[in-house]
């Protein structure tokens, strides 16, 4: 069994390392991490809880671990209805962290965007991005690594 949790540990630092240097910080696997759980949290605490067990199942287990840490039932998603509402609520998931101000050049928008892209390239399928896209408001949803008339609502 250890040999399994070591090699969850190994797959996570691998997509850690990837993710940081994705995000143009090589050297910052710590805020590369803050970053990818408040992106992940605040997802999943806006989409319905059926779409969270969809993107569950394309996750790997390390990311599984982070998805679901400290998930609580509830019976309608969160709502927020603008860009500046999910930012928002990313910048509050990182603060919960630790994390009070990336001092990277991009803006938090871009550093969303950036986070779903590496999702979407290496565990999540186009569908699923546009499964969630479809959850969000409209000007939120171009984050979304998907093809613009692929958005639907």
């Amino acid at each position: 069994m250890a040999n399994y949790f070591e090699k969850f540990a190994q797959e996570g630092n691998a997509y850690l390392n990837q993710l940081a240097a994705e995000l143009g910080h090589p050297q910052e696997k710590g805020q590369a991490y803050i970053l990818l759980r408040a992106v992940l949290h605040t997802l999943r605490d806006r989409i319905a809880i059926s779409e969270s067990l969809h993107v569950l199942s394309q996750l790997p287990m390390f990311l599984k671990a982070v998805f679901t840490e400290h998930w609580q039932y509830r019976d309608q998603p969160l709502q927020f209805d603008t860009l500046e509402e999910l930012k928002e609520a990313v910048k509050q998931e990182q603060a919960r962290h630790g994390e009070q101000q990336f001092n990277w050049s991009q803006s938090t928008e871009n550093l969303i965007a950036m986070v779903l892209t590496s999702l979407g390239t290496h565990y999540l399928t186009e569908g699923q991005l546009q499964h969630i896209a479809t959850q969000m408001p409209k000007e939120v949803q171009p984050l979304f690594p998907v093809a613009p008339e692929s958005h639907r609502g």
